[in-house]
C-alpha cells in the first residue's frame, strides 16, 4: 500500500481548501450566490407566511384579521428560530413582540454534562441534532482554548474567538515550530514522523469557561466551509471544575490522560496540560483513540492507531467468537485500500490483539477473503448530483490510479448519501454490530439513527450492566487510510512488535445498547455500487 500516495492526496486537499478560503470573498458577490441570497429571501418570507397562518389558525380568525401585533409575532418566531436552529431543547433566547428597548437576561449556556453527538449546522437545515460553530464554543462565557485541525482559517477564528481569549492553535505545517504571534495568540505545528509523509490532522477543541471545560472531538477543520456546507461530526462533553484538583497525570481518569498524552506530544505549553488537573473527569461517557505520527515499539504499540481501538473494544467486552461484528466505515479519504489490510483492520475491530501471542503473529487463515466491511464513500454520482457539485468535493480524496488497481477491494464500497439531500461529507465514521445473542433478525437492528441525540445512559455502568451491548460507534478525524489507523508489524532488529503511523489523529468511541441513540450522517442501511458506477476521485475531469 502507498502511504506517499495517501499523503500526496492530502496535501492536495489542503492547497484545494486553501484556494476555496482565499476566494470565499470574491464568490459571495457573484451572480450565483445574488441569486442565491434572493432565494434565501423568497424562503424566508415564504416561512414568515406559514408562521403568520399558523398563529392566525391558533387564534380561529383569518389571516387578514391578525392584529399588527400578532402579525409580528409570526416574523419574529420565524427570525428567532433561523438565529439558533442548532439545539431547539436549549436555545432559551426570547424576542420582544415590540421594537422598544429592552433589558435582557442572559440565558444560560447549554452544558452537556453527559455527552453528546451533534452533527454540524448545514445552510438550509435545522434539527436537534445540528450544531453551529457559534453555539459550540459559546464565546460570551469563554475564557481560553486550545484548537487544533489541519486547516485553520485565521480571519474566520478571529471572528469566532475574542481577541482577549488566550487561543493555543495547533495546525498541519513543516518544519516543526512554536510560536507566539501576539500576547494571546500562540501557534504550534508538531513534529511529524518524517519531512515527506503524513499530516497533523485532529479535531480538538478545548473550551475553558468560567467554570467548566468542554472537550470538543469532530471531524471538521476550523474554516467557515465545513461548518456550514459540509456533513461533519463532533462529541461534545461538559465537565465541571473538581471538587479538589488532582496533583499528577495518574489521577486523572483514562479519557483525560489519553487527552493530556495527546497534548505532551503536540508540545502544548506545560500551563495548558497543568489545566486540566482542575477538572472533574468521573463522568466521562467516551473512550478516546488517538494515532500519533512515529514509531512506537513494545507495549507502545497499544497505545495508537488500530492497536489502540482493539484495546478499547476489549474494555467495552464486545470480544466474542460467536458474535462477530458488521462494519460499516463512513470516509472522506481512501487510500491505497487492500483486503490484507482490511483483515488487519478488521482483527482490530474485533478486539483481537494481533501480537498477544508473545510477539508472534497467529498463523491466519483465508486472508484472500473480504472481511464484513462496508466502506463508505461517494461515487461520482453523488458528488455530480450534489448542491456543491464537483468543487464541493475538494476535501474528498481517492486517485483514479488507485481506484483502478485490480488490487482495490471494490465489492466493499457503498455509496455515502446524506440524510440531508444532496450535502457532501467530512465526516468519519465506524459503526459495528454484533450478532445478537437471540437469534432474531429484528434483535440485530443496528441502534443508531439520523434523528436522536446520545442516549445518556450509554456508559453508565449501573444502568447498562444487564444490557445486552450491541455494537459500539466511532466518529472522529480518521478516514479510512493506514496513515490515519497505522500498519503493524515485527521489528526487523528487535523481533518485537511495532506500530507504524504517518498521521495524527483523535476520535472517540461509544459503546452501543437498544436505547442508544447516535446521529449518524450518511442513509443506513447505505446502497452498495451498482456496476455502471465509480468512485468519486480527485484527479478526474469534472463533468
Amino acid at each position: 500500500m502507498d502511504n506517499g500516495s495517501d499523503d500526496e492526496q492530502m496535501r492536495r486537499a489542503i492547497e484545494l481548501s486553501l484556494q476555496e478560503h482565499q476566494t470565499e470573498t470574491q464568490q459571495r458577490v457573484s451572480p450565483s450566490n445574488t441569486i442565491d441570497l434572493t432565494q434565501r429571501l423568497d424562503d424566508e418570507e415564504r416561512e414568515n407566511d406559514d408562521i403568520r397562518k399558523a398563529i392566525a389558525l391558533s387564534l380561529g380568525k383569518p389571516v387578514g384579521q391578525l392584529t399588527a401585533r400578532e402579525a409580528l409575532l409570526g416574523s419574529t418566531a420565524s427570525t428567532g428560530k433561523r438565529r439558533s436552529p442548532s439545539d431547539s431543547s436549549g436555545d432559551t433566547r426570547t424576542t420582544t413582540s415590540d421594537q422598544r428597548p429592552s433589558k435582557k437576561l442572559a440565558p444560560e449556556p447549554i452544558r452537556y454534562w453527559d455527552g453528546v453527538v451533534k452533527l454540524t449546522y448545514v445552510t438550509g437545515f435545522t434539527g436537534p441534532n445540528f450544531i453551529r460553530f457559534e453555539d459550540i464554543v459559546q464565546r460570551t462565557v469563554l475564557k481560553k482554548a486550545v484548537i487544533t485541525a489541519m486547516v485553520v482559517s485565521m480571519d474566520w477564528i478571529e471572528k469566532q474567538f475574542p481577541s482577549t481569549v488566550n487561543l493555543c492553535i495547533v495546525l498541519h505545517g513543516r518544519p516543526a515550530m512554536s510560536r507566539q504571534m501576539s500576547p494571546n495568540r500562540i501557534f504550534i505545528m508538531p513534529p511529524m514522523k518524517d519531512e515527506r509523509f503524513g499530516v497533523f490532522h485532529p479535531k480538538l477543541m478545548l473550551l475553558f469557561h468560567e467554570s467548566s471545560l468542554r472537550v470538543v472531538i469532530g471531524s471538521a477543520n476550523l474554516v467557515p466551509y465545513d461548518y456550514r456546507d459540509l456533513e461533519n461530526v463532533v462529541f461534545i462533553q461538559d465537565f465541571p471544575l473538581a471538587a479538589k484538583p488532582v496533583e499528577s497525570k495518574s489521577q486523572l481518569p483514562r479519557f483525560a490522560q489519553e487527552i493530556r498524552d495527546l497534548l505532551e506530544h503536540m508540545q502544548v505549553p506545560t500551563s495548558v496540560k497543568a489545566e486540566l488537573f482542575k477538572y472533574d473527569f468521573s463522568r466521562a461517557k467516551a473512550h478516546v483513540v488517538v494515532s500519533v505520527s512515529g514509531v512506537f515499539e513494545g507495549d507502545d504499540y497499544k497505545r495508537y492507531g488500530h492497536a489502540r481501538l482493539a484495546q478499547i473494544v476489549k474494555e467495552l467486552g464486545a470480544v466474542d467468537p460467536d458474535r462477530t461484528p458488521q462494519v460499516e466505515m463512513q470516509t472522506s479519504s481512501l487510500g491505497g485500500l487492500n483486503i490484507s489490510y482490511l483483515n488487519e483492520l478488521y482483527r482490530s475491530f474485533s478486539g483481537i490483539d494481533f501480537y498477544s501471542n508473545g510477539g508472534k503473529p497467529p498463523r491466519q487463515k483465508k486472508t484472500n477473503e473480504l472481511p464484513p466491511i462496508d466502506i463508505i464513500y461517494p461515487s461520482r454520482d453523488t458528488v455530480n448530483d450534489s448542491r456543491l457539485g464537483p468543487p464541493g468535493a475538494s476535501t474528498i480524496c481517492l486517485n483514479t490510479s488507485t481506484w483502478k488497481k485490480s488490487t482495490f477491494p471494490k465489492e466493499v464500497m457503498c455509496d455515502a448519501i446524506s440524510y440531508r439531500a444532496g450535502t457532501l461529507m467530512h465526516s468519519k465514521y465506524i459503526v459495528t454490530t454484533l450478532k445478537s445473542k437471540k437469534a432474531s433478525a429484528s434483535a440485530s437492528t443496528p441502534a443508531v439513527s439520523p434523528s436522536s441525540g446520545l442516549s445518556s445512559n450509554s456508559n453508565d455502568n449501573s444502568k447498562t450492566k444487564n444490557k445486552e451491548l450491541k455494537g459500539w460507534v466511532y466518529c472522529g478525524s480518521h478516514n479510512a487510510t493506514m496513515s490515519a489507523w497505522g500498519k503493524l508489524s515485527l521489528s526487523k532488529y528487535t523481533k518485537k512488535p511495532k506500530m507504524a503511523i504517518n498521521n495524527w489523529e483523535l476520535g472517540v468511541v461509544l459503546p452501543l445498547y437498544e436505547d442508544s441513540h447516535i446521529p449518524v450522517t450518511y442513509i443506513r442501511p447505505p446502497p452498495r455500487y451498482k456496476p455502471s458506477q465509480n468512485a468519486w476521485t480527485q484527479d478526474m475531469e469534472w463533468s
